[in-house]
C-alpha cells in the first residue's frame, strides 16, 4: 500500500492514526490529507489560535500547507492508545531549547481521521 493511501474502511483506528502520524512526520501534505475525511474537523493545539476550528480537506490543505514546508523542530509521539473509534496521542514538539507538550484526540471513521482536536500544556 502506498504511503498515505487510505486504509480499508474497517481498518483498526490505531493503524489509521499511526499511518497519519507517519505521513505527517514525512512532511507529506498530500499523503496526510489522503488519510482524513472530506469533512474532517480540526482544532489546532497552538495556544495562539485558541483552538480555532477548521473543517474540510480544502481548508486543512490551506491551514496545514505552510507548516509542512517550514523546517525546524521535531514531533515525538510519547504514547498512543485507542478506545473504539477514538485515539489519544500524547506528543512533544522540540525546537532547540523550546519544548511543547500536548495531546491530540482523534476520531476515525471508515478508515480515515474525521476529527483531530489538539490540546497543549501551558
Amino acid at each position: 500500500m502506498a504511503a498515505g493511501a487510505p486504509l480499508p474502511s474497517d481498518a483498526d483506528p490505531l493503524a489509521v492514526a499511526e499511518a497519519f502520524v507517519a505521513a505527517w512526520d514525512a512532511h507529506d501534505l498530500e499523503a496526510t490529507l489522503a488519510l482524513v475525511t472530506d469533512d474532517c474537523v480540526f482544532e489546532s493545539a497552538r495556544p495562539a489560535s485558541n483552538g480555532a476550528r477548521v473543517q474540510g480537506r480544502d481548508e486543512l490543505r490551506r491551514v496545514w500547507g505552510p507548516s509542512f514546508g517550514a523546517g525546524g523542530g521535531s514531533m515525538e509521539t510519547e504514547a498512543t492508545f485507542a478506545a473504539g473509534e477514538r485515539v489519544v496521542q500524547q506528543w512533544r514538539f522540540v525546537d532547540g531549547d523550546r519544548v511543547v507538550r500536548g495531546v491530540d484526540l482523534l476520531r476515525v471513521r471508515d478508515g480515515r481521521i474525521c476529527e483531530k482536536l489538539g490540546y497543549v500544556k501551558a
